[in-house]
């Protein structure tokens, strides 16, 4: 289904582009008989099996009806054919409508964006044309901001945006099923490198690999129909294919279906990637190949750098709204095992496989390489939710780590962190005595490297708490206050002591040490924050 426009000569280097035929998804009951219909079938089948199961058995007897019991398995198993062949010819493929017929898509419709940004819904009932022009990026970018880890990346940008200066990941690129993908690629005269994509949501050679193959100064074009909906990666499939990848050349499409998903209040695009590097200091560091052969990458990141999802980037949302999740995870080597600390998945479309139902109350989702998945998120509490890779090192290790702030009012019947409010009318405990505060620093949920996952450090490089180590009496009371206004902390003692419980911007927490004894403590949701209180007698 793929269209060359321009065929592409290249001798700079010897190209080897995927070109694995895909897939198709099981059918879907939209297209198909339905959900009743399918449970029918299947339980016929069992129960064909189960009769052909006990026949064979007496068959085996000695028995003067062996014959019989022959003939009767061959009419099950005739029988059988019939009940599974019903599903035989369907397909979830829409019915195309003639590529002369169709038009170019409005000149209103956004079909690309950069991370965490998703283009909003066509809002189209016709299939069309969409135009996607990208070029290529090569450049050195800063992909450890805490470290100063800088690394030479390639990827794609929307053709013609000048401020553009890591195209990792790749903007994401959105369609409706049955669209005509009508793709140029060009690679600017001052690249070094040949490139190309490859396109997980195309049916032809390669996904379009073979056709837009592009020395530098040169463009390809292509078109292709989009026939399965869904969240497809892509990636440049030129010469040595895992480098490029780990290089940074990967983004995210998506093939909306005809029938489109419920509206929510967000949508962010998100993909999981991993740098091989030969070093994670500051400066320059160049890539490690062997690293990339034994599958040990050097960063396992979100959206292409360390702290992307963290900080003043950190996702947004309120309580009582619902995100939409596109991700990807563009390996290059690692499975990924998606999971939102202290929420769940509403809703998980498994292999980003939009016509199927979703899975619903998940806790964490897998993802494999070069696959995608669309997950849904309810702002239930007031929070700050961690998005991770639960394969853990990865994210305290190497930095798969983003947040999703959710500003909202609290609701006990949910969640609650200490004792109720005592009863009206009930004797108020005394005001603690006055002792030292502590600030929660502003910036401090910014994501930082961790000395140990499991350990302390008294020389932490940057302080969380204004007192990194504080030095109290027997029956002193320390109160916290909450003076970053950017997200949410806690005040949590690693042997569970005591926990403020959430604190919200310019909220304060007191406890009174009444034992001597040394009690670190850290936030829940940005671990790297921790300090210490030694109390002495």
């Amino acid at each position: 289904m793929v269209q060359t426009l321009d065929r592409p000569v290249v001798t700079e280097e010897e190209r080897r582009p995927e070109a694995l035929p895909p897939e198709p998804p099981p059918p879907h009951p939209h297209y198909t008989l339905g959900s009743v219909a399918v449970i029918g079938v299947l339980v016929g089948v069992v129960g064909v099996v189960l009769a052909i199961g006990s026949l064979w058995i007496t068959a085996g007897r000695n028995s003067v009806d062996d014959d019989l019991v022959s003939q009767k398995v061959d009419s099950l198993l005739a029988e059988t054919q019939l009940v599974t062949g019903l599903e035989a010819g369907t397909s979830i493929i829409p019915e195309l409508t003639p590529v002369a017929q169709l038009q170019i898509a409005p000149s209103t419709e956004v079909n690309t964006a950069y991370a965490p940004n998703m283009p909003p819904p066509s809002g189209r009932n016709a299939q069309a044309i969409i135009e996607v022009n990208f070029e290529v990026v090569e450049g050195v970018v800063t992909i450890d901001p805490e470290t100063g880890t800088e690394y030479e990346t390639w990827g794609y940008k929307i053709d013609g945006d000048s401020n553009v200066v890591a195209g990792t990941p790749g903007p994401v690129i959105r369609g409706r099923v049955g669209d005509v993908f009508r793709f140029t690629l060009t690679n600017p005269v001052g690249n070094t490198h040949p490139h190309n994509v490859d396109f997980h949501a195309v049916t032809g050679q390669g996904g379009g690999a073979a056709d837009t193959v592009v020395a530098p100064g040169e463009t390809k074009t292509i078109e292709g129909r989009l026939l399965y909906p869904g969240f497809f990666m892509y990636h440049c499939a030129y010469g040595d294919v895992p480098l490029h990848i780990s290089h940074g050349m990967y983004g995210g499409i998506l093939v909306d279906p005809a029938d489109p998903l419920p509206e929510v209040e967000h949508e962010f695009y998100m993909v999981q990637s991993e740098y091989y590097t030969d070093g994670t200091g500051p400066g320059l560091v160049g890539t490690d190949r062997q690293a990339i052969t034994d599958e040990n990458p050097s960063h396992v990141v979100f959206n292409g750098a360390v702290g992307a999802l963290a900080g003043d980037n950190a996702l947004k949302m309120a309580v009582g709204e619902t995100a939409r999740i596109y991700f990807v995870n563009a390996g290059l080597n690692l499975d990924s095992n998606f999971h939102p600390i202290g929420s769940h998945w509403d809703a998980v479309y498994q292999e980003a496989a939009l016509i199927n139902q979703p899975l619903r109350g998940s806790q964490t989702t897998l993802v494999p390489a070069g696959g995608g998945t669309v997950v849904e998120l309810i702002g239930q509490v007031p929070q700050t939710v961690v998005l991770v890779d639960h394969a853990l090192a990865r994210t305290f290790d190497k930095g798969a780590l983003g947040l999703i702030v959710i500003e909202g009012d609290a609701n006990p019947e949910i969640f609650s962190a200490g004792l109720p409010e005592p009863e009206v009318g009930a004797e108020p405990e005394p005001a603690p005595a006055a002792g030292p505060t502590v600030s929660i620093l502003p910036g401090s949920g910014d994501l930082q490297p961790m000395d140990s996952p499991d350990e302390f450090s008294a020389n932490e490089s940057a302080p969380d708490y204004s007192e990194n180590v504080l030095r109290v009496k027997v029956g002193t009371t320390v109160t916290w206050t909450q003076d970053d206004t950017a997200m949410i902390h806690t005040v949590t003692s690693v042997d569970g002591i005591f926990d403020s419980g959430f604190m919200n911007p310019g909220d304060t927490w007191s406890y009174t040490f009444d034992e001597p004894g040394e009690f670190e403590y850290l936030c829940t949701p940005h671990p790297w924050m921790r300090a210490k209180v030694i109390v002495e007698a």
